[in-house]
């Protein structure tokens, strides 16, 4: 009977649009990509971020300096800029926008009460009582 069920079934398949035939469907287990991406493929990414660092000579100021080809790129950009080329200005402010300067984390004033220093020393004297390599010390406290 369960062989009937089976023959009815595979007759009654559709065959269209997002219903391949059957025979031709990827078997339970296995992929449409067998060999997966290839060890060493590049992402567009690693290939700019790489390209960004290697050094390329510069001349500043009739010096021949080494600089990074983003660095060359951002230079380059900024005297154009400077000299009144309006798309450079456009895309410096942009970058500026995008990339603001990092402003400084306001260190909070630490404000210890008599209740953090018990905390403290209670947790001191856990830790004391629980290391073996302290020996006589265990049962001390500051």
């Amino acid at each position: 009977m369960a062989n009937k069920n089976a023959d009815f079934e595979m007759k009654q398949y559709e065959v269209g649009f997002g219903k391949p035939p059957r025979n031709t469907q990827f078997r339970k287990g296995t992929t449409g990509n067998p060999r997966g991406r290839p060890k060493g493929a590049k992402s567009l990414h690693s290939i700019l971020v790489k390209m960004g660092r290697e050094p390329v000579k510069v001349n500043i100021n009739g010096r021949i300096r080494s600089v990074s080809r983003l660095e060359a790129i951002v230079m380059q950009l900024s005297n154009k800029a400077a000299s009144g080329d309006l798309k450079a200005i456009r895309e410096l402010l942009a970058a500026h926008r995008l990339f603001p300067e990092p402003t400084e984390p306001v260190e909070a004033e630490v404000v210890s009460t008599e209740r953090d220093e018990a905390v403290l020393k209670s947790i001191l004297s856990r830790m004391r009582n629980s290391d073996p390599a302290s020996g006589s010390e265990s049962g001390k406290e500051e």
